[in-house]
């Protein structure tokens, strides 16, 4: 019996391995940057609008890229495309999510990569800069804002983030009944902050401690990502940029499914591989369909 069981393993992993290995090879033939437009034309098709006046023009112009290969480097369509999304996301940059900003400058990436005469090097030197910054900024702000150094910002998350509700029952042991209740509480006191001046949100000491862990988690693990793709000098944390990336993207967006900015770190991360960076490209493929199964948590 166990023999057949190992028999029919091997036999499914053969089949599967003969159907994802030319697929892989067909996707990171070059030119490579062709596999980065098309992604980044799929991001900005399911996450690209928050409006319909830009979800119109953006499915259209995408989808018919997407179908014609001849349209795929088309300076004209990207042009437009980049002009639709900046327009629009400018009119509303107060209230859009970070990750439409970084969108944005992304799109003009793209324009001027397909008018250039080495697309593959503008993308993958803006790419590059483009997430360094990110991750730059992003933890000079936590480490100002302070609410990282004591937790207290991945505390308050987790005590009221309704779509990371089942995972704060589960570290921090908490009761089912007591998140909702702490939502509720913070709806309040956002609605009411003349009449309501504070509210005590239920929690205990196993919760507290993680946030702390996560919180300092969080500095380290941006804080490097800064470094390697910012810096050539710090050349072990450069070799191994992409690896920490794709760790950050688990263990962030697995928690947190803001799918939107997973994408596009994953879409800028292809862009800069270099050569012989086969087994980081294959990885980030496979986030794109893994992450689909954030939306189930």
């Amino acid at each position: 019996m166990s023999s057949t069981k190992l028999g029919l393993g091997a036999k499914l992993v053969a089949f599967c391995s003969g159907l994802l290995e030319p697929a892989i090879a067909e996707l990171l033939s070059p030119p490579r940057y062709f596999l980065v437009l098309r992604i980044t034309l799929l991001l900005l098709l399911l996450y690209g609008s928050s409006t319909v006046f830009l979800d119109v023009p953006l499915r259209i112009i995408c989808s018919l890229m997407l179908i014609i290969p001849s349209l795929l480097t088309n300076q004209i369509l990207w042009v437009l495309i980049c002009g639709f999304v900046w327009w629009v996301n400018a009119s509303d940059w107060l209230w859009i999510d970070n990750h439409k900003i970084l969108i944005s400058y992304w799109c003009l990436v793209c324009a001027l990569a397909v008018s250039s005469s080495d697309p593959e090097e503008v993308l993958a030197r803006n790419g590059r800069m483009l997430i360094g910054l990110t991750f730059f900024f992003a933890t000079v702000w936590k480490m100002i804002a302070g609410e990282y150094w004591n937790g207290a910002f991945l505390h308050y998350t987790f005590l009221a983030e309704n779509r990371i509700e089942e995972f704060a029952n589960i570290i921090g042991g908490l009761p089912p009944d007591v998140l909702p209740q702490n939502q509720i509480l913070s709806e309040i006191l956002s609605r009411f902050p003349g009449t309501v001046k504070t509210v005590t949100l239920a929690s205990n000491p196993r919760l507290e401690i993680f946030s702390l862990a996560a919180s300092y988690w969080t500095l380290l693990i941006e804080g490097s990502i800064a470094l390697a793709f910012l810096g050539k000098s710090f050349r072990f944390l450069f070799r191994f940029r992409n690896w920490l990336l794709i760790l950050f993207i688990v263990t962030t967006y697995f928690l947190l499914p803001v799918l939107g900015f997973a994408y596009i770190l994953i879409v800028m991360g292809l862009a800069q591989c270099s050569g012989n960076s086969r087994y980081q490209m294959i990885a980030y493929i496979f986030l794109l369909g893994f992450l689909q199964f954030a939306r189930f948590f």
